[in-house]
């Protein structure tokens, strides 16, 4: 999707960045009630709780950042840490 690993880098620092400020700005208030929508792939309307939504964003992707860390391993490379007591200090 993207053509170098460094586009890629750089479109997911901005993504991230536009979901931190984002998360640093929703109100309990906003994440009462059902977020509704039409789903291409289940070819329905579905309706969740938008608390439930929330959370699935940041789990969603915890599991595909566990996929490529078993890939890049699996390609006998050495991934960096995703445990927080061996992940450098970055806060």
């Amino acid at each position: 999707m993207t053509p170098t690993a460094a586009v890629w880098s750089a479109d997911r620092f901005r993504m991230d960045g536009r979901i931190t400020l984002w998360a640093k700005h929703i109100r309990t208030l906003d994440l009462v009630g059902d977020l509704t929508w039409h789903s291409a792939v289940m070819q329905r309307q579905m309706s969740k709780p938008k608390a439930l939504c929330v959370m699935q964003i940041f789990n969603h992707q915890t599991h595909h950042r566990g996929q490529v860390h078993a890939m890049l391993t699996q390609m006998g490379l050495k991934p960096q840490d995703t445990d927080i007591p061996f992940m450098p200090d970055s806060f």
